[in-house]
């Protein structure tokens, strides 16, 4: 469940005295070419799923004491965090794809993205960085209305959002940042991101910041896009397609400057 206190204990100074509350203090996070200054402000364990909801039945979001599991069943399944998020943060979330049920080698090869391939070899998998409907509408009774428009079938052309998708297939793989509506592709990094196979975790992180979309993996920046209208308020969320992905020890803060 969501909490407000970070997960890490250098993060948190204990005073003396019995009755004197722990004091957040400002963590600094290292990247390859950067160090943010930042203090922490939700932490996730996925012990379930009280702070999240899906809005379709698309896929299988299991909860437990390692992350939350996301299957993929059909089409593109998302799931968001319910309340929004307003202003600047840094996101960081880890992704371990898993070896897949019989069942899903089934749907897999059944499908017409999936026919002639492998699922440990080609998988997709995605993050909302932020998504909100333009009318001010409430999201989870829109969002279902969307569902099958649009270039991904999410309705991409609908939605003010920052979409980042995370590819691989033999030969080929890319991360993109696609930016709502219309879907536009703001950065593509191909052949970056190594080949993630099963239960191989790897952080990604992302900025929202000063009107910078920045993504890392691991400490490697993948992109940083400046959008001269940035979105300043809306939710995030995970989707998977064509794999099977554990989601866990997701971070988020707030800049101290």
């Amino acid at each position: 469940m969501l909490t407000t206190m970070p997960a890490t204990a250098p993060a948190i100074v204990q005073p003396a005295g019995p009755t004197t509350a722990p004091i957040i203090v400002p963590q600094k996070i290292v990247f390859d070419k950067a160090t943010y200054v930042v203090m922490p402000f939700l932490s996730e364990d996925f012990a379930d799923l009280k702070r999240w909801q899906t809005a379709e039945d698309n896929g299988r979001w299991t909860p437990g004491k390692d992350g939350l599991v996301g299957e993929w069943l059909k089409a593109s399944p998302s799931i968001f965090l319910k309340d929004p998020i307003e202003g600047d943060y840094l996101w960081q979330i880890t992704a371990t794809r898993l070896q897949p049920s019989a069942d899903f080698v089934k749907r897999f090869a059944a499908s017409k993205q999936g026919a002639g391939s492998q699922p440990r070899t080609r998988y997709n998998f995605n993050f909302w960085l932020r998504v909100a409907d333009p009318a001010g509408e409430d999201f989870f009774k829109t969002y279902p209305k969307h569902l099958g428009t649009g270039w991904n079938g999410m309705g991409d052309d609908y939605w003010h959002s920052y979409f980042v998708t995370v590819v691989h297939k033999p030969g080929d793989n890319w991360i993109r940042l696609r930016r709502g509506p219309g879907y536009e592709k703001m950065e593509d990094v191909q052949n970056l991101v190594p080949y993630m196979d099963y239960n191989q975790p790897i952080q990604f992180s992302f900025l929202l910041r000063k009107g910078h979309v920045l993504g890392y993996f691991g400490s490697k920046q993948i992109f940083d896009h400046v959008d001269p209208k940035p979105y300043v308020a809306g939710r995030i969320g995970l989707c998977v397609w064509l794999d099977t992905v554990r989601f866990s020890d997701m971070r988020m803060y707030r800049f101290t400057d």
